[in-house]
C-alpha cells in the first residue's frame, strides 16, 4: 500500500486566506489532540495490540536512520487518536480528455497536485468550486492515512498510519521519513516516486534483519506485487495516450481497465509469483488515474540506481542527497536526469 504525502500548507501563504485558516485551525484541534507516547504505553487502556504497532513504529524510525540513512526528526513522539481511517481528504484534478494534472503552487514545497483538507465536507466543496471553475476537468477526492511536514515541524503518529501489517507501518515511516530527507522542489511525482521505492526496498530490509529472508517470503511477494502494479500502470498510461482523444474513448477505458488489470496479472504470473496489490477501480477518471500514476510507477530507474550502489539503500540515500544539493541537478525531469547521471558517476554519498 502507497500513502499519499500531504504537505503541512502552513508552511507557505496560499491563494485563499480561508482555505489556509481553515486548515490551520483544524490541524491545531488535531495537535492540541496528541498526547505523549510515553502516556499512551503506561496507560492501562492501552490495548496490547496498540502497543506492538507503537514499537514498530519505533523500531521503524530507528532503523531508517541507522540503516537507511535518513534523516532524524522528532516525528511520531506524540499520538492522535482519530475517529476513522482518513487524517485528510485530498482533491486533485485532470482534464477530462489530457493527462494534465491541475496544479497549485506554494512558495516552499513548489508546484502540488492535490490539495488536503481535514473535513470531508470541505473537500467535497472544493471539488464542486473546481467544477464551476473548470467544468473540463474532472475531480476526485480520496482518503489519506498520512502527511509530512518535510520536518519542518514534528509530526504526531495518527491512528490511520498504523492500520495494517508490520510491513505496511514500516513501508509509511520509511516512506515519510525519506520526505523530512530529500523534496525535490515541483517534481511531487519524482518524490512519491522515490519515497515509495524507498519505503518498499526499505521495509524488506528491516523485516529481513528482524526475522531473516526465509520468514519474509509473503511480505516479499507482497512488495513484488506494488512494484508490478507501477508497471501496470505505465503501460495503462502509454495505452491512453495511443487511444485516447475524446470522452466516449476514455469512459471505455476505464470500463476496461479492471479487465486489463485481471490480464495483466495473469500474464505477469507465469512468469513471477507475487500477491497482486488490491486496487478498487470503480469511479476511476483522469484525476483518480494521474493521481495513482504519481505514486506508482515503473520503477526500473531506481532499480538499476540501486543497483550501482552495490544494492545498499543506504549508499543509495545519500547519492541522492547529493545530487540534489550539486547546483543544476534534477531540474524539472529528475527521473530522466538520475538515468544520464548512472553512465557516468559513481555512487558517492554527500
Amino acid at each position: 500500500m502507497a500513502y499519499w504525502l500531504l504537505m503541512c500548507l502552513l508552511l507557505s501563504g496560499c491563494s485563499s486566506v480561508s482555505y489556509l485558516l481553515g486548515n490551520g485551525i483544524d490541524q491545531w484541534k488535531l495537535f492540541n489532540r496528541a498526547i505523549p507516547i510515553t502516556t499512551v504505553k503506561d496507560s492501562p487502556s492501552s490495548s496490547p495490540e496498540l502497543l506492538a504497532k507503537i514499537k514498530t513504529v519505533a523500531e521503524a524510525k530507528s532503523f531508517a536512520v541507522n540503516d537507511l540513512g535518513l534523516r532524524a526528526t522528532s516525528n511520531y513522539e506524540k499520538y492522535v487518536s482519530l475517529d476513522g481511517p482518513c487524517l485528510l481528504w485530498a482533491v486533485s484534478a485532470s482534464h477530462e480528455v489530457r493527462l494534465e494534472e491541475k496544479k497549485w503552487h506554494f512558495p516552499i514545497v513548489g508546484s502540488v497536485p492535490y490539495l488536503g483538507f481535514f473535513q470531508k465536507n470541505k473537500a467535497e466543496a472544493e471539488v464542486v468550486k473546481i467544477q464551476k471553475e473548470s467544468p473540463d476537468y474532472d475531480s476526485w477526492v480520496r482518503c489519506v492515512p498520512a502527511f509530512s511536514s518535510l520536518g519542518y515541524f514534528p509530526d504526531p503518529l495518527y491512528s490511520s498510519m498504523i492500520r495494517g501489517s508490520e510491513r505496511d507501518i514500516v513501508e509509511l515511516i520509511i516512506h515519510e521519513s525519506l520526505h523530512s530527507t530529500v523534496w525535490v522542489g515541483n517534481s511531487v511525482d519524482f518524490n512519491e516516486k522515490l519515497a515509495s521505492f524507498v519505503g518498499l526496498e526499505g521495509s524488506m530490509n528491516f523485516l529481513n534483519k528482524k526475522y531473516g529472508e526465509n520468514a519474509v517470503k509473503d511480505a516479499r511477494l507482497e512488495v513484488k506485487g506494488e512494484k508490478f502494479f507501477g508497471e501496470f500502470m505505465d503501460e495503462m498510461k502509454s495505452l491512453y495516450l495511443e487511444k485516447v482523444q475524446t470522452i466516449e474513448q476514455k469512459k471505455i477505458f476505464y470500463q476496461q481497465i479492471l479487465v486489463r488489470y485481471k490480464e495483466f496479472i495473469v500474464k505477469k504470473q507465469k512468469t513471477a509469483a507475487f500477491k497482486p496489490l488490491d486496487v478498487k477501480f470503480e469511479n476511476w477518471n483522469n484525476a483518480a488515474f494521474m493521481a495513482y500514476l504519481n505514486y506508482y510507477s515503473d520503477y526500473s530507474i531506481f532499480e538499476s540506481a540501486l543497483k550501482h550502489c552495490d544494492g545498499s539503500v543506504k549508499k543509495f540515500v545519500g547519492w541522492i542527497q547529493r545530487l540534489q544539493k550539486e547546483s543544476g541537478r534534477f531540474l524539472d525531469a529528475p527521473e530522466e536526469h538520475l538515468m544520464e547521471v548512472l553512465k557516468g558517476s559513481s555512487c558517492d554519498p554527500i
